[in-house]
């Protein structure tokens, strides 16, 4: 699994020497994980609890890519990788802010994996058409970003990492910078290896979400976000929406499936050296609609045509509702689209839809599946 972090030149040498990896929104704080009667508003909590979100993504041993925006003298670069050492924390105390001159409130420890002295371009790395034999074969996950806004965060799939990887090693001739110390170089817009570190010494506080979300639902405000945010941070452990007992190789969250701005809310991948079993997630925190069938028939198709044609071996896509437990009307509706569902092809098929429905008790969330 891998993502990739947006930073600058005088972000950058920060993230190089403390070795981290970070984002956030202006002076926005989380008070309200601490404090659940906090009142913040609407749109600057959907906002800090998406990047929650974009953070629990990250795992214990992902890897990590550095976007170097442009600037006058370059243009946008992507250096080696890095991998995270531990789980995401929230930086409350603002360690090292006046020195990256943002706010980068979720942050993730990290250190070396592969670096290398050169990066590629934005350029190379998106536009090039070299080697480019069918569309799925483009990096769209990062394509998708630059259309549909920047989020600090981002995730990759491993065939894109894999490619972004080897035409970094190709631009380096497989030679990798020594040692575990590294720093940025903006003269010739390169990293070097160096003697001197530092160590990380900021507060690494609690980002559990779900005493918030038990709240908000309780409350009946919106928590669609927060709903998304809790099984990001617990998904190795909500086994119901598993489908093997295979290892989840990848884990996406509004993954980008189209310019016209639509995203899947939470999708995973179980992999073995047979099959792929792609889990395709549309999360709501109100009773689904009838129209719920064509949003989830519009991420299969965008799997089939950009993610399928990768592997060379059988792929399952498995359609899943996550929404409360279902009313009459409700499991009418989804006995309708479920029987319609399911759908075999040449090199994929389609299981029937399954809906999990989940509830508060006990202040914990619980997850059941209907049939």
């Amino acid at each position: 699994m891998a993502h990739v972090f947006i930073v600058d030149e005088t972000t950058l040498p920060v993230h190089l020497q403390y070795k981290f990896a970070g984002t956030g929104a202006k002076n926005y704080n989380c008070s309200y994980l601490v404090d659940n009667s906090v009142e913040i508003n609407a749109n600057i909590e959907r906002v800090l609890t998406e990047m929650i979100a974009d953070i629990y993504r990250v795992k214990k041993e992902d890897k990590i890519l550095f976007y170097l925006q442009k600037s006058a003298k370059h243009e946008g670069m992507f250096f080696g990788s890095f991998k995270a050492i531990e789980n995401a924390f929230l930086c409350e105390d603002k360690y090292l802010n006046n020195r990256l001159e943002k706010n980068l409130t979720f942050r993730v420890l990290i250190e070396p994996d592969e670096v290398y002295e050169q990066g590629i371009t934005e350029r190379e790395c998106l536009d090039s058409l070299e080697g480019i034999t069918h569309p799925s074969q483009m990096c769209w996950s990062l394509i998708y970003r630059k259309l549909n806004g920047n989020r600090g965060c981002t995730m990759i799939t491993n065939y894109e990492y894999d490619k972004i990887m080897d035409k970094i090693r190709l631009k380096n001739n497989n030679k990798k910078l020594s040692g575990n110390n590294f720093d940025y170089y903006k003269d010739e817009s390169k990293l070097i290896s160096c003697s001197h570190q530092a160590q990380y010494n900021g507060e690494k506080q609690s980002l559990n979400i779900l005493n918030r979300l038990v709240y908000k639902k309780l409350k009946r405000g919106s928590y669609e976000t927060h709903l998304q945010a809790y099984i990001l941070q617990n998904i190795f452990d909500i086994n119901i929406l598993k489908v093997n007992n295979e290892k989840i190789v990848w884990i996406g969250n509004e993954v980008s499936c189209g310019v016209g701005m639509q995203s899947i809310d939470i999708c995973l991948i179980q992999e073995n050296d047979e099959k792929a079993d792609i889990i395709i997630c549309e999360l709501k925190d109100e009773q689904p609609k009838e129209y719920i069938n064509n949003q989830l028939l519009k991420y299969i198709d965008w799997i089939k045509d950009y993610i399928i044609p990768q592997y060379n071996k059988k792929v399952i896509i498995h359609p899943t509702i996550i929404a409360p437990p279902p009313n009459k009307k409700t499991k009418n509706i989804y006995q309708q689209i479920k029987e319609n569902s399911s759908k075999i092809e040449k090199n994929y098929m389609v299981e029937e839809i399954r809906y999990i429905s989940f509830k508060e008790e006990n202040k914990a969330i619980i997850f059941e599946e209907e049939k």
